[in-house]
Formats: C-alpha cells, structure tokens, sequence
C-alpha cells in the first residue's frame, strides 16, 4: 500500500502530493521523485504538498530535500520556477518552530535565498490561493 496519493490538476495547474501516513526516507524520497516526474510531464512548476498525516519532521528528510532534491528539481523544470505551497498540521508547525533539531533545517529550506519559493499553510484554500496569486 502507497504511503501517498499523487495527482495534477490542470484546472488549477497545480501537482497535489498527499501523504497518507507516516513514512520512511526511502518512502519520502519515492514520493518526491513520483511528484517530479509528474510536474515534468506537465510543465508544471506549482505543487501542493500536503503533510498533515505524514509524522513528526525528520532531520535527514529535511536535509536531502534542502540539499539534494529540491536543487535537482529547480533544474528540471526550468524554466518554470518551482513552488511549493506545504499544507501542515499544527503539531508538525510546532515541531518546525520549536524542535532544536529541526528548525534550523527548517529555516534554511524556507529561506527566501532557495531557488524556489515555499510557504507553509494551515489550510488547503489558502495554499492554493498563494500558489494561484504567485507569478507562475
């Protein structure tokens, strides 16, 4: 069973990853790889990554997106810039503010200086407004 749902919508050009519990790395990893061959397939450089139900925030997680992952996917979809609305549960909130392990990752990958433009949400409707509002 997939630990995650994945889908574009091209009525609202936006690349929908949903997980559905608590993951591994590899599983997370697998995720992201499905999202971006998808938003290739598109063109499309919006996605919506709704984390609510996938646990507490890994360390090694945040590291390989920060400095792997993200970087590999900026390139791709050039020229289309990547934009990541992250649909987030308050205990996962919490933990990005408040836990010593994470939050500096935290911070590095939301920092305005990444190639790519990320914003964290309490709702769906406000992260696909924000993606929606964002030059595309």
């Amino acid at each position: 069973m997939s630990t995650y749902t994945l889908n574009y919508r091209p009525d609202l050009d936006i690349v929908f990853l949903r997980w559905l519990a608590p993951d591994t790395l590899a599983e997370a990893q697998a995720s992201y790889e499905a999202a971006l061959a998808l938003a290739l397939a598109h063109g499309c450089g919006n996605w919506l990554l709704d984390s609510r139900r996938s646990g507490p925030l890994n360390l090694a997680e945040t590291a390989w997106l920060t400095h792997n992952f993200f970087s590999v996917a900026v390139a791709q979809l050039a020229p289309r810039r990547l934009r990541l609305a992250v649909f987030s549960s308050m205990q996962r909130l919490e933990q990005m503010r408040h836990d010593a392990e994470v939050a500096p990752a935290v911070q590095a990958a939301l920092a305005a200086t990444q190639p790519y433009e990320a914003a964290i949400f309490m709702t769906e409707a406000e992260a696909v407004a924000w993606l929606q509002a964002s030059p595309a």
